[in-house]
């Protein structure tokens, strides 16, 4: 996983905001979950809403 700035600028509501947009266009591809991909592709995201989980 990519390093992730502390000091993100990102919401947690624009982070869900985020996910589910990204879950709405996302086809599955193999196995690769939904949040596997989310991870890999958009960290800093990703880390909001870990952070706020």
């Amino acid at each position: 996983m990519k390093q992730v700035s502390e000091k993100t600028k990102i919401s947690p509501q624009d982070a869900e905001i985020h996910y589910q947009s990204s879950k709405e266009n996302y086809d599955i591809v193999g196995a690769e979950s939904h949040l596997a991909y989310y991870r890999e592709k958009h960290p800093i995201y990703y880390a909001v809403l870990l952070q706020n989980v």
